[in-house]
């Protein structure tokens, strides 16, 4: 991301991999790539990918760009480098790379320097899931299922149904929609167009609370902005051992393997404890998962309750965090 105009690119920078297909005077005719929760590669396949690159060469014929309110321009050059926390970010780095999560979480630390920063700013680019909508990773405007009692649920729109623009913005892809709901505002309606059996239709979603926001954005690097980690490492024990412990299917058995947070060592953990509880919570988590954990629900200075399983005692400990973000 060295040197490139944000004010042009535009996407969700916790991503590592997204694609731009524009014409010489830089506008977009689509974006192709985003991810859900559960999946890196949900809606990154060869047969997608080649579907998008003839729909855009036949746009481009006519020239048929974007021409919606979405569109960034790239007239005011803004790059990674110009955000006031990137230059301590680089300092120890001895290439100098700039990674694309490396300028959300500046734009994130900037704006917790100036006293901004909220944690429902880590949920940026909402997917179509967000707002009920399952779609086709192959044809990304078609819908495959849709959640009951949900915003795309209440517009009418049913599984079959392919999307054809939001807000006047034409939808090719599941990237060309998220761009749609990044600029959405939480409180709005959004007018939606659809095909189904030959027809063109059109529904509205009505949006509201917390619409943005997803389950688990345990793989967001930008979360580490939001709130304090655990200062250590481990891995989920597998069913086998688990049974030999004696803890039960889907909870949590997670072996600290590795410890970095002083915080950490003076809570009394130790390389091979178990955790079995976090917090009072005992259900399955991945490692990235229990670091997400006191980064949304606790505060630098905050303590949390951790009982581990070492030998076959189960030990009660308490983490105390640090009153503010070490580096």
């Amino acid at each position: 991301m060295n040197g490139i105009n944000l004010d042009l690119f535009q996407f969700e920078y916790d991503l590592t991999w997204m694609a731009f297909f524009m014409d010489d005077r830089d506008r977009f005719y689509a974006r192709y790539g985003g991810r859900v929760d559960e999946d890196a590669e949900s809606h990154l396949t060869q047969q997608s990918l080649a579907r998008l690159m003839r729909q855009v060469v036949d746009l481009h014929r006519t020239r048929a760009v974007q021409t919606s309110r979405y569109e960034p321009r790239g007239r005011n050059l803004r790059t990674p480098e110009q955000i006031p926390t990137m230059a301590a970010m680089l300092r120890e780095r001895k290439n100098k790379c700039i990674h694309c999560h490396d300028v959300k979480v500046a734009q994130l630390r900037h704006l917790q320097n100036l006293g901004q920063f909220a944690r429902e700013q880590v949920f940026t680019y909402p997917t179509p899931a967000n707002v009920g909508l399952t779609t086709d990773p192959q044809r990304q405007n078609v819908v495959t299922a849709v959640t009951a009692n949900s915003p795309a649920a209440r517009s009418g729109i049913r599984a079959g149904d392919r999307l054809t623009a939001a807000d006047g913005q034409r939808i090719l892809t599941f990237g060309d929609f998220s761009r749609v709901l990044e600029k959405t505002p939480r409180r709005s309606r959004l007018d939606v167009v659809f095909q189904r059996g030959g027809k063109s239709l059109t529904g509205s979603l009505q949006l509201a609370g917390n619409w943005r926001q997803t389950s688990d954005p345990s793989w967001r690097e930008s979360l580490h902005v939001a709130g304090p980690n655990c200062g250590l490492w481990g891995k989920q024990l597998s069913a086998a051992d688990k049974n030999k412990r004696g803890i039960a299917a889907g909870a949590l058995g997670l072996k600290v393997t590795f410890i970095w947070g002083a915080h950490t060592r003076r809570a009394g953990l130790q390389t091979g404890d178990i955790i079995v509880a976090l917090d009072g919570v005992r259900r399955e988590m991945t490692i990235q998962q229990l670091h997400s954990y006191p980064m949304l629900k606790k505060d630098y200075g905050d303590s949390m309750p951790i009982i581990v399983l070492r030998g076959k005692r189960q030990v009660p400990l308490t983490m105390r965090f640090p009153k503010q973000p070490v580096d």
